[in-house]
């Protein structure tokens, strides 16, 4: 009788650790990722779709970088969809938790990138080898 019970015991365990691991497939999308400014625009008004969908249903939050709470959760779901407004002056990430919200699922990072850009070599004036003046 004790051999049966073993087989039973080592397969159960298995079969917890497999929700688990189909939570880390979860995807998530964000567009548009990239955020152009210059000196007349120092800043990005941007309306950010952002799709989620996991193999497990479950619990899932969204947050970002703005705050501590999250932007939208979704309870007994497989997948998600939002449609955020944010004026971006740096990089920022969206992310995904399950019920753990130190656990992150799934993360995308939107950049910021300037175009007014200080740099010496984007001023020098380009010269002729020839050039002596």
């Amino acid at each position: 009788m004790k051999r049966p019970l073993l087989p039973l015991i080592l397969f159960f365990p298995a079969l917890l650790a497999v929700p688990a691991a189909q939570a880390d497939d979860m995807s998530l999308t964000v567009k548009p990722v990239l955020c152009i400014t210059d000196k007349r625009n120092p800043s990005c008004d941007m309306s950010f779709l952002v799709m989620w969908q996991s193999p497990v249903t479950g619990y899932y939050c969204l947050f970002n970088d703005f705050g501590d709470a999250p932007v939208r959760c979704w309870s007994e779901e497989r997948e998600g969809r939002l449609t955020d407004e944010r004026t971006m002056q740096a990089d920022f990430s969206y992310w995904m938790t399950g019920t753990d919200p130190e656990a992150r699922l799934a993360q995308v990072d939107v950049e910021v990138l300037r175009m007014d850009s200080d740099d010496r070599r984007r001023k020098r004036r380009t010269r002729h080898v020839w050039d002596i003046n």
